[in-house]
C-alpha cells in the first residue's frame, strides 16, 4: 500500500523561514533603534541644622515644592534661650561696669572723700598744734618728756591719715586708670561676642529652604531629636537638572563638550520627543567599576565615559530619575 507524500515538511520550512526573517529584521530595527540611556540629575542640599534639639514644627511634606527662604521646620531648644538669657545679663553687666570706669566716681563719692580728707587734715593740723605746745611746756619742766613723746607720736600718726585719705580723694576725683578702661571695655566687647554666639545657635533653630526645589525625602518627624549636622529633608534644586549617560569609549564618536544631542524622555510624553542638551563634561570612570576586556578577540580594553548635558531650555515636568533616550546615531556634534 503506497504512502502520500507529506505536506507538513514544505509549511515547517516556511514557517521557519518567515520566523527568521522576522528575527532578522527585528534585530536589524533594534540595531538601527539603538539608544544611550541616561537619566535625570538634579543637585541635592541637605536640610540641616547647626545645633542638636527637639523638632518642634514641620511645615513640609515629600515631593512638596518649596521656594527659597520658605521656613521649613522649627527645633525647640531650651537650654539655648536660657543661655541667651545669661548671655544678656553678662552684657548688662559689664556694659555698667565700662560706664563707671569711662564717667568716673558719683558726685557723692567725690564730696564724701573730700569731707573725709578735710577731717584727716584738721586732725593732723590739731595734733602738729598739740605737739608745738607740749614742747614749750616740756621746755619749761612743766611736762615729763613722757608726755611729750606721745603728741609728737599723735602728729606723725594724724600727718599719715591725712596723706592717705587725700590720695584716695585725688584717685577718686581722676577716676580708674587707663589700663582699667581697656580692661572695662575689653570684658564689654567679650560679653557681646558670648551673646552673639549664643544668639546665632537659637537663629539656627529656624530651618530656611536654601534655593527653590523639591522635597525628595523627610529623615525626621515633630517630636523627635535632631542631631547637629544630620539631614532633617532632602531639598532636590529644580532649577538646574542635567542628564548623566555612561558611555563605552567606543561609541564615543568623537563626541566633544559643546555638542548637541537630540533626546527623548519617555515619561513627558509628546512634550519629551524631541528635547535639545547640549553636552557640558566628558570624564572617564573607574576602572573598577567600567573596564571591559575585549583582549580575547586581539583588541584592546574599553573604559567607559561619563557624559553630562543639560537642557538647552527649561523643560516642563521633569524629575529626577527619569530616563531619558539619546539615539546612537545621534551621539555628534549639531554645532
Amino acid at each position: 500500500m503506497s504512502s502520500k507524500p507529506s505536506r507538513s515538511g514544505p509549511i515547517l520550512f516556511a514557517i521557519k523561514g518567515i520566523l527568521v526573517t522576522a528575527v532578522v529584521l527585528w534585530l536589524y530595527g533594534c540595531k538601527e533603534e539603538s539608544y544611550i540611556e541616561g537619566r535625570v540629575e538634579m543637585r541635592e542640599l541637605n536640610i540641616a541644622t547647626k545645633y542638636p534639639g527637639r523638632l518642634a514644627r514641620l511645615n513640609i511634606e515629600e515631593g512638596q515644592r518649596v521656594r527659597k527662604g520658605a521656613l521649613l521646620a522649627e527645633i525647640s531648644d531650651p537650654e539655648a534661650q536660657a543661655r541667651l538669657m545669661q548671655a544678656n545679663a553678662m552684657v548688662e553687666g559689664a556694659a555698667a561696669q565700662q560706664s563707671k570706669a569711662d564717667k568716673g566716681a558719683r558726685p557723692e563719692e567725690v564730696e564724701s572723700a573730700r569731707a573725709a580728707m578735710d577731717a584727716t587734715q584738721a586732725q593732723a593740723e590739731l595734733a602738729r598744734v598739740t605737739a608745738g605746745r607740749m614742747r614749750r611746756l616740756f621746755d619749761q619742766g612743766v611736762i615729763p618728756r613722757q608726755r611729750l613723746d606721745e603728741a609728737i607720736a599723735a602728729q606723725r600718726s594724724t600727718w599719715s591719715v591725712y596723706q592717705a585719705s587725700k590720695a584716695d580723694y585725688e584717685m577718686v576725683v581722676a577716676g580708674l586708670r587707663p589700663q582699667d578702661k581697656v580692661t572695662a571695655a575689653a570684658v564689654t566687647k567679650e560679653a557681646k561676642g558670648e551673646r552673639q554666639l549664643v544668639e546665632s545657635a537659637v537663629s539656627e533653630q529656624q530651618v530656611y529652604a536654601l534655593a527653590d526645589g523639591e522635597i525628595t525625602s523627610i529623615n525626621f518627624r515633630e517630636g523627635e531629636i535632631v542631631a547637629a549636622g544630620i539631614p532633617i529633608a532632602i531639598l532636590a534644586k529644580t532649577d538646574a537638572p542635567w542628564v548623566r549617560f555612561n558611555v563605552r569609549e567606543d561609541l564615543l564618536d568623537g563626541l566633544q563638550v559643546g555638542d548637541r544631542l537630540s533626546a527623548k524622555i519617555p515619561a513627558l510624553g509628546e512634550s519629551g520627543t524631541d528635547v535639545k542638551l547640549v553636552v557640558y563634561q566628558i570624564s572617564v570612570l573607574g576602572d573598577f567599576a567600567t573596564w571591559t576586556s575585549t583582549r580575547a578577540l586581539g583588541s584592546y580594553d574599553l573604559r567607559t565615559f561619563e557624559v553630562r548635558a543639560r537642557p538647552i531650555s527649561s523643560i516642563a515636568g521633569l524629575r529626577a530619575g527619569m530616563t531619558v533616550l539619546v539615539p546612537q546615531s545621534e551621539v555628534r556634534s549639531e554645532k
